[in-house]
């Protein structure tokens, strides 16, 4: 029978696990100084190594002749652990045995000492699918376990977990594995199988992982079912339905040409040659992350881990998008993908999606609100309430200026002056800043120096700066209204300036038709006494 590679080339020692050298380093140190604890909590993504290092950990502990804090793979404890034929390694999948009864059972159970080892180790995968009557009845026993025994908590969700059962526990956080050491795997794996392997479809293969070597590992196998003894990019591309860069590309040049027939002539092309819509989104919205990165981070070749010809092409075609652009796509696609989700019909929805982001601006148009008759009527009838007496039908009084009825007036008016002028100052010393705000703020986060240099400072009134984003700025005065981005900038500010300063983020023209209206309000019933009451 075969098997599979994940299973085949599973660590056999501390020395085999790739990417966790830090969680290594400690538990080899507490078998070398006998100083292992009785419970471990491992946390971390699928596929890193959760499930192997407890094993590794369960022969290391038992293992008879230990080598350097690793278990020597020879003694008859470790084969029997090895072969899964050791009733001192108990593993339980919390997933399925995730009731009272069944912990009730396990309390029973470590009333036993080990039968050939040294310890009993239970290792509970998924810990964080226990019931909460479940987990009550694990802590008496975590609490004050046997000496002889060890638990081992594995999951990916340790938010899930109580406190009271962490508290307890050694926690070990599992990373993601880089692509660069899944892609050195990969083609160490391939030689030892005689396959050969790309490296561009093993770096492909890395990617589409996403940090999970096991991952990795399965989406190898499924290329060796379907290409034989040679793999090339192109190969994974067509096993895991993944879209051709070429063709993202060419959709993501329709969408920055506003082009709606060519991009949904591509995405049907796509279609037929058997592409799922949902996963073309994912794939698109993958390459447009791509995009916003090379525009806005420092060093983005060594963080995106691509083939040197697809970060040129994909540098040439960053150069011809704005970033509003990018994230207006990304924004729009991720409500799309989650949209496909319970789609009946999810290509109408997307090549639904793509005319959109290529007509957004005329379709805002045509759905923008006419002139409400019916607020200015009702408007209109407050304001003459208790005014029967007067002459509603006298013509309008365009170019009549108020009569000064106070004589104190010029008095108030010179004390005014005086105090816009301390404001004026303020901005005028907060806008010849402005460059080196941005600066810090780019040193901070670039991802926030983005948003800022969308947006100009407009105007300040002693103690709030107001900042002006275009018509189709909504997503970034959205993110710099978040406290976590305001706080950063305002105490940039701070330091630069010496100003204690609140942001307000507006679009352009936001309040431009409102403000025409009253002001027509107030023009035709001008010397009355009028009140605006909100609905």
């Amino acid at each position: 029978m075969y098997t599979a590679l994940y299973r085949r080339f599973r660590p056999s020692d501390f020395d085999e696990v790739v990417g966790q050298e830090a969680i290594v380093t400690s538990l080899k140190n507490q078998i070398k100084n006998n100083m292992v604890s009785h419970a471990y909590l491992f946390t971390g993504s699928r596929g890193t190594g959760k499930t192997s290092m407890a094993k590794i950990f369960a022969k290391a502990v038992n293992c008879l002749e230990p080598i350097d804090g690793n278990p020597c793979n020879h003694c008859k404890n470790c084969l029997a652990i090895a072969n899964g034929d050791s009733t001192d390694i108990i593993e339980i999948d919390a997933a399925s045995n995730n009731g009272v009864n069944n912990i009730r059972e396990l309390r029973e159970d470590v009333k036993y000492p080990p039968s050939v080892g040294k310890y009993r180790v239970y290792i509970i995968d998924e810990v964080h699918m226990l019931s909460q009557g479940a987990f009550n009845a694990l802590l008496k026993t975590l609490e004050e376990p046997p000496a002889y025994i060890i638990f081992i908590l594995a999951t990916t969700d340790p938010q899930k977990v109580p406190v009271t059962i962490s508290s307890r526990c050694q926690r070990y956080d599992f990373k993601r594995i880089p692509a660069n050491r899944i892609v050195d795997r990969l083609m160490d794996i391939s030689k030892e199988v005689n396959i050969t392997l790309q490296p561009e479809a093993a770096l492909l293969i890395a990617r589409k992982a996403e940090g999970a070597l096991r991952d990795a590992l399965s989406i190898l196998d499924e290329c060796i079912a379907f290409c034989g003894s040679t793999i090339a990019r192109n190969d994974v591309l067509e096993v895991l339905g993944i879209t051709a860069e070429d063709s993202l590309a060419e959709i993501i040049k329709a969408l920055n040409e506003r082009d709606a027939s060519r991009c949904v002539g591509i995405v049907d092309q796509e279609y037929m040659n058997g592409k799922d819509p949902a996963q073309f989104t994912r794939d698109l919205i993958g390459i447009l992350r791509d995009l916003l990165f090379i525009k806005t981070v420092n060093g983005p070749k060594e963080m995106l881990d691509l083939p040197e010809s697809e970060y040129k092409s994909l540098n040439m075609l960053s150069s011809m998008m704005d970033i509003r652009e990018i994230i207006r796509i990304i924004d729009a696609l991720t409500e799309t993908e989650h949209s496909l989700r319970y789609a009946t019909q999810p290509l109408i929805v997307l090549e639904t999606s793509l005319i959109k982001l290529c007509l957004g601006a005329e379709l805002a148009e045509d759905a923008a609100p006419k002139e409400d008759n019916s607020i200015i009527q009702r408007t209109t009838e407050h304001a003459l309430s208790g005014t029967q007496n007067k002459d509603i039908n006298r013509p309008v009084k365009k170019d009549k200026v108020p009569e000064n009825r106070d004589k104190g007036n010029d008095i108030k008016g010179q004390k005014a002056s005086l105090a816009k002028a301390e404001p004026d100052r303020g901005f005028d010393k907060l806008k010849s800043a402005w460059p080196n705000i941005l600066s810090s703020a780019k040193q901070k986060s670039m991802v926030l120096f983005a948003y800022l240099t969308e947006g100009t400072p407009v105007g300040f009134d002693g103690s709030t700066l107001k900042i002006s984003y275009k018509s189709d700025g909504s997503f970034f005065r959205e993110e710099m209204e978040k406290p976590e981005n305001s706080e950063i900038v305002e105490n940039i500010i701070k330091e630069i300036t010496g100003l204690n300063v609140k942001m307000e983020c507006i679009i352009e023209g936001e309040n431009e038709k409102e403000d025409e209206f009253m002001a027509r309000v107030f023009e035709v019933f001008d010397g009355m006494d009028i009140k605006i009451m909100k609905e």
